[in-house]
Order: C-alpha cells, then sequence, then structure tokens
C-alpha cells in the first residue's frame, strides 16, 4: 500500500515538474519574443546607453523651458537621451490649464510637485474628475483625452514622464521636434513658445 502511494506521488511530481518546466520555458520564450519585437520597432537614433547622460537637473534656469500659452513645459531629459522614455516639469499658472489632448504613443506618469489641481480623463465613453495634490502619482493611459487644471492661487507644478512602449514618433525624435508639432498642431508661435514668459 505504502508502495503504491510512493508511485502515485512520484508520478505527479514528475508531471507537476513538467508543467513548471513547460511554464518557465514559456515565460523566458514570451520574454525573449518580446525583446526583439520591441528592438525593432523602437527608435533606432537613440543614443547608445554607455554614453547617455544619466543625472539630470529640474532646475528651471537649467532646463530648456517651451513657454505654450496654456501652460509651461522645461524639458528635464530628452527622448533622445533615453530608448523609451521622455521627462519634464510642468507649470500651469493660477486659474489656467492645459488643452484637452490625447496620446496614442505614450502613456504617461505624473508626480504632482506643488500646487492644486483637477484632471479630467475620458475613457471607456465616460468622463472622470480627479483632483491633484502635492505629493500624488498619477498614470494617464494611451490613448485617453486628458486635460490638467490649477486651481486656487498656486501654480501647479508636476514631473510628467512619458513611456512610449514602441519608441517615440520616428518623425519626431527629440522634444523639440514634438514641441514643434505641437505647436503647429494647435496653431501656437514656436519662436513665442521658445521665449520665457515671466
Amino acid at each position: 500500500m505504502i508502495h503504491g502511494y510512493k508511485n502515485c506521488l512520484t508520478i505527479k511530481f514528475k508531471k507537476m515538474n513538467k508543467i513548471i518546466f513547460a511554464s518557465i520555458a514559456g515565460i523566458f520564450l514570451g520574454i525573449g519574443i518580446t525583446y526583439f519585437t520591441l528592438n525593432t520597432t523602437k527608435n533606432t537614433k537613440t543614443e547608445d546607453p554607455l554614453e547617455s547622460k544619466i543625472v539630470f537637473s529640474t532646475q528651471p534656469n537649467q532646463t530648456a523651458g517651451y513657454y505654450f500659452p496654456t501652460h509651461d513645459n522645461l524639458l528635464v531629459m530628452d527622448r533622445s537621451n533615453a530608448e523609451v522614455s521622455e521627462a519634464f516639469i510642468v507649470q500651469i499658472a493660477p486659474n489656467k490649464y492645459t488643452h484637452r489632448h490625447v496620446h496614442d504613443d505614450t502613456e504617461q506618469l505624473f508626480y504632482i510637485i506643488s500646487g492644486k489641481g483637477k484632471l479630467t480623463l475620458e475613457r471607456l465613453g465616460k468622463k472622470e474628475v480627479f483632483d491633484l495634490l502635492p505629493s500624488n502619482f498619477v498614470h494617464i493611459p494611451r490613448n485617453c483625452y486628458h486635460q490638467t487644471f490649477s486651481q486656487e492661487n498656486d501654480t501647479l507644478k508636476y514631473l510628467a514622464i512619458d513611456c512610449f512602449p514602441k519608441g517615440c514618433n520616428p518623425n519626431e525624435p527629440s522634444w523639440d521636434s514634438h514641441a514643434r508639432a505641437v505647436c503647429k498642431m494647435n496653431d501656437w508661435n514656436y519662436d513665442e513658445a521658445r521665449k520665457k514668459k515671466i
């Protein structure tokens, strides 16, 4: 009886080991396919990671400024310095707001530094409204129209990080080329956007 029980357990363990091995092999295969698929679609103009800049300043006097009619963007890390990301500080003056817009190529992450505001986000046929307070962390999914509003008497300031799952648009390999496209799309003057307003 005990011998038969041991044989039964041995067979079950062998089957379980095969299942575990197949699962691990599947995971590695999936990672490999994802890596090589992303490798062929991402922006190939990215700098060599061994030569890219590592530490960046967030001080306004050390960042390239883009002063749009609705808000300011202070470039922290250009997309040309990374494989699938970029970072900038967004500043929205009291009682002002960003234009309503959508990103099909990037999801965004915000870290609220100071000020108070609201975020409207449209997804699944609904418009949602969220309060924004210092130290909040925000995720904006791709393909969701959104708009950020500053409230009260303080400037709303947050760090924005764009994450491009398939690499950035090859027609916009740098933040500056993207800013030019945004100005053209909104009929804003690019040269004026480069002049600090305050």
